[in-house]
């Protein structure tokens, strides 16, 4: 099997410090993103409960649910952080993962989303 390398070419985004205190960095708009616009979550897929899932454990807490399999992040959508009051939303088609702004965001604003109930849970989150 060929090793998958996630492209980092995603000029509407950048990793810088996130203003979330103890979240580290976060992922930013590198220009004006429109209500609705897509922003696709690369990795890993792999089948819930599979070895691949149990040896990347320590990713748990940033795994998206694909219906049966679990998108390990590896590109820049693994460094949106949680919000109460995301600007972004996942969204699942199909064995594709994306986050989708909810509203206009401008260039230079964090991008966030609610994390799942077991994220929030494992990071002691509101």
């Amino acid at each position: 099997m060929k090793p998958v390398i996630p492209s980092e070419r995603e000029k509407r985004v950048h990793v810088s410090k996130s203003a979330i205190p103890g979240a580290g960095d976060g992922l930013f708009a590198g220009r004006t993103l429109a209500k609705g616009a897509l922003l696709e979550v690369v990795g890993a897929l792999v089948p819930a409960g599979s070895a691949a899932d149990r040896c990347t454990a320590y990713a748990d807490a940033y795994k998206f649910r694909v219906g049966r399999r679990l998108l390990i992040p590896t590109g820049y959508g693994a460094f949106a952080n949680h919000s109460s009051a995301p600007n972004m939303e996942k969204v699942v088609r199909g064995s594709r993962v994306f986050l989708r702004a909810l509203r206009p965001i401008e260039k230079g604003e964090e991008l966030v989303f609610a994390y799942s109930r077991y994220a929030r849970k494992r990071f002691n989150l509101a």
